[in-house]
């Protein structure tokens, strides 16, 4: 394909796998760009893109997106239900009529509806930061913005209260955090990475996901049940989370099964499979997203005084004449949302992005063939010094 590698040989089987088995996979993503802007690498025997340069990246995500739509290829695609119908495992025209039915839960309408529950939960986060305050109490700042992040979550998809923040120990709060607590260095998990063609089957016969404990989906398999339940009994009764708004786009079947011909360009019913999936996915997805957010942006904060008094007087500036904390005025700080972005610089949600060539294609001056994997390393384009000026220090203004 006429681009440079990595410098080291990929080797039999694992192809150039093994730097990542060995240093990790952020050490790897972050040091992306020192070959180049484009970079060939072998995951197993299967050759793979590593782009940064930013007109390719153009590309992919706009110009030709619709043959990059895809995230990962089929033969990577682990069908078990109901995770295989969540949001960012579905392909074509699946992922665009999903997509279609949960847009409205994040529109400008919906999130102002949604500030009397923030502020709730807000209000508690609040009250047990004062109370860690006045006892000069040291505390994991993971374990606060974790609780106050599964409230928030719990009332703005679900509707539910789980007062983990009074309630540490909320079994709710335990199983999220496990969806994200694998090992990258697991045999398992390179042994599907490397051979998915051979790990595919045999997980889909065993009903095992090796990103997943079996356990924590059953429990919150269980959980949607019961929201559903509820909502069946209950009706909407004014709810505009996103659990009522995948309600008002399902469609009852017999077996909630997700075959079937499809009309292309049609919008199509969610399927149960498809509520109780990305009920799931957007619940331990947002969960430990926000956490983990703002955490990095107190951490950060904490290190920055002139920053933090800056962030904290246009606060109280705009709340002084705002009278509350309401959507408007979250629109109108301009400095904290600078902090909140520089934080997700620094620290990036995902190490990587990862699309697929659904037919061949002409990036610039690479031909990339179909199903070739293209990898986008957030961490290597975020601290390039070529695109930021000291890009390990937190600078909100840039």
């Amino acid at each position: 394909m006429g681009v440079p590698g990595i410098g080291l040989p990929p080797l039999p089987i694992v192809g150039t796998s093994y730097l990542t088995i060995l240093s990790g996979i952020y050490n790897t993503q972050f040091s992306a760009s020192d070959f180049g802007p484009v970079l060939g690498v072998f995951n197993g025997m299967n050759p793979m893109l590593v782009v940064t340069d930013p007109d390719m990246l153009k590309e992919i995500f706009v110009k030709q997106f619709q043959n990059f739509v895809n995230r990962q290829s089929e033969v990577q695609d682990i069908n078990i239900m109901p995770q295989s119908r969540q949001l960012f495992q579905l392909r074509d025209e699946d992922w665009k009529n999903v997509r279609t039915q949960l847009t409205p839960a994040f529109s400008g309408s919906k999130l102002k509806q949604m500030i009397a529950a923030l502020n709730s939960c807000a209000d508690q986060l609040v009250e047990n930061l004062n109370s860690f305050a006045t006892t000069k109490e040291s505390f994991d700042v993971k374990e606060v913005t974790g609780a106050f992040s599964m409230d928030v979550t719990a009332r703005t998809i679900f509707g539910a209260e789980v007062n983990s923040q009074q309630d540490p120990q909320n079994p709710v709060i335990a199983h999220a955090r496990r969806t994200f607590n694998f090992n990258f260095k697991s045999p398992v998990i390179w042994f599907y990475v490397i051979f998915p063609r051979i790990a595919k089957p045999i997980f889909e016969t065993i009903n095992y996901h090796p990103f997943t404990p079996r356990d924590v989906t059953d429990f919150f398999d269980g959980v949607m049940e019961q929201l559903l339940a509820m909502r069946k009994t209950d009706g909407s009764k004014g709810h505009v989370d996103l659990l009522q708004i995948m309600i008002d786009a399902h469609k009852d079947s017999d077996d909630g099964s997700t075959d079937g011909p499809k009309a292309i360009g049609k919008k199509q019913p969610l399927t149960r499979d498809d509520v109780v999936g990305n009920g799931i996915g957007f619940f331990s997805g947002a969960f430990e997203t926000l956490s983990i957010t703002m955490s990095f942006v107190l951490y950060q904060l904490a290190l920055n005084q002139e920053i933090q008094d800056k962030a904290r007087q246009e606060v109280n500036e705009v709340v002084g004449s705002e009278g509350e904390v309401g959507y408007e005025a979250v629109q109108n700080m301009s400095y904290v949302e600078m902090c909140v972005m520089e934080t997700l610089r620094l620290y990036p949600l995902a190490s990587h992005i990862q699309r697929v060539a659904k037919e061949d294609a002409r990036l610039m001056w690479i031909n990339v063939p179909k199903g070739m994997n293209v990898i986008v390393p957030a961490l290597a384009i975020h601290y390039d010094p070529k695109r930021w000026n000291e890009p390990r220090k937190f600078i909100p203004e840039r």
